[in-house]
């Protein structure tokens, strides 16, 4: 008997009842049965593209039972459900040609992967619906592009601050505009961004994806280009945009001078941060910072790194594993006690906390003496106590948060890896490496390669 299966897939089910999935499958029971033909098994991938290169489940597990000769017939609904990439199509080939095994479509030409000519058509229609997919995404980024020239305001979620009335123009939604122009304010005159987002917080405002603010979230915000009505495609400024600027121009551009200035210490403090790589990581086009950041599609919800220029994006997960895997790795070297050795730096310090303590003890006898009236002694006591406090800090810095202390002795490096908090993992990756994420092509698969690690020291 022949072994005849279905495969069924869509791109995109908005609904999430898989409503095109069954109509497809419906209509492949119908063309096998006329064929005489008895269905036995059905592969599905639902939401799943065939030309991004995302795992497709239900095709790996085709081509699977293909090879083992599980199967002697496919019916598809049209060839481009089965694939819209010559490689996936060649593996198709390849698994069935040795088994003649025939695809029939119920939109399409019916295929004999046995016969020269079936394969020679396969092979046509599937570069055709590849070339199909590339003019789409030609034709997406120009739609786009010419959006963004002509001032049009996109977003995937809403900003805050503006919002869309019902015939789709934007709004300014003043409760929160008042916000952002006095918490620009504040910064300008001296204020942290730490207490602005603190304030927010207070007042009982949330960020829009539903978070509570923290540093990041405000400076993104104030610097964002859109909070002085430019419209930004891809890095470059468009012009202005459609929607009235909650900052003016000139506030807008000292924010962005003062929240870039490299001497500023704008990224979360690493006993803060929520994140492993957040504020670390760097992106590979334009070597700015790249931050968390949340990411939806229909089905999931997870966190991704992102520059603020919107150059890539990365999953978190896949970006962390790679680097906690090398940090691993180099901590479970016999040599890893000498890569934080910081035995100088500690010996220098140490020295200037005796010189401070002994030039503050010498003020009381020079006061005995009458060599400096009680005010100078205040003064000078005071300034002295300043930097004594400064350079404790420093040796506690290095004493508590000193990496080595965490990972001495340990008989099971990536499970004591595993237990550290997240403040001291950040100071272990800052002190060994820096980490850049590489450009990949549009729908090329995540590999290790995209995340570049240059040793430092």
């Amino acid at each position: 008997m022949k072994r005849v299966a279905v495969y069924v897939r869509q791109s995109e089910d908005k609904t999430g009842e898989g409503a095109a999935i069954e109509r497809q499958e419906r209509d492949c029971r119908l063309l096998a049965e006329a064929k005489g033909w008895q269905v036995a098994t059905v592969y599905r991938d639902n939401s799943i593209s065939a030309s991004t290169g995302k795992n497709r489940p239900g095709f790996e597990q085709l081509v699977g039972d293909i090879e083992r000769g599980h199967v002697d017939a496919l019916v598809v609904w049209h060839l481009d459900r089965l694939t819209r990439s010559i490689a996936d199509l060649t593996r198709v080939i390849d698994a069935g040609k040795a088994r003649n095994v025939n695809i029939a479509s119920v939109h399409g030409v019916s295929i004999d992967l046995g016969d020269p000519t079936g394969i020679a058509v396969a092979t046509i229609l599937a570069a055709i619906a590849a070339m199909e997919v590339q003019h789409k995404g030609n034709r997406q980024r120009t739609a786009n592009r010419k959006r963004a020239t002509e001032g049009n305001a996109y977003w995937s979620r809403r900003p805050f601050g503006y919002d869309r009335e019902n015939g789709g123009g934007v709004v300014v939604i003043e409760d929160e505009a008042r916000l952002i122009r006095e918490g620009a304010a504040k910064i300008l005159e001296g204020a942290t961004v730490a207490s602005v987002a603190k304030q927010w917080n207070g007042l009982g405002y949330l960020t829009t994806a539903g978070g509570r603010w923290g540093v990041t979230q405000v400076r993104r915000l104030l610097i964002n280009p859109r909070m002085a009505g430019r419209r930004i495609y891809n890095g470059e400024d468009m012009g202005s945009g459609e929607w009235a600027a909650i900052l003016d121009q000139e506030t807008h551009r000292r924010l962005e001078e003062k929240l870039t200035d490299p001497r500023r210490r704008t990224a979360p403090d690493d006993l803060n941060s929520k994140y492993l790589l957040s504020g670390i990581c760097l992106c590979g086009v334009c070597t700015d910072k790249m931050y968390a950041s949340p990411m939806r599609t229909s089905k999931h919800n997870y966190m991704v790194y992102r520059c603020r220029s919107h150059h890539m994006t990365r999953r978190m997960d896949l970006v962390d594993g790679v680097v906690e895997d090398v940090v691993v790795g180099i901590l479970s070297r016999p040599d890893a006690a000498r890569l934080f050795s910081r035995s100088d730096d500690l010996h220098t310090l140490r020295a200037k906390a005796v010189e401070l303590r002994d030039r503050r003890d010498a003020l009381a006898a020079m006061l005995a003496e009458g060599l400096l009236s009680a005010a100078a002694v205040r003064e000078q006591a005071g300034k002295l106590g300043a930097d004594l406090a400064a350079v404790e800090g420093a040796i506690g810095a290095h004493e508590t948060l000193n990496p080595l202390a965490a990972i001495a002795g340990a008989d099971n490096v990536p499970e004591q890896w595993a237990a550290l908090p997240l403040e001291n993992k950040r100071q272990i990756i800052r002190s060994l490496m820096e980490v850049t994420i590489e450009k990949a092509g549009k729908g090329v698969r995540f590999t290790d390669d995209q995340v570049r690690i240059q040793p430092k020291g």
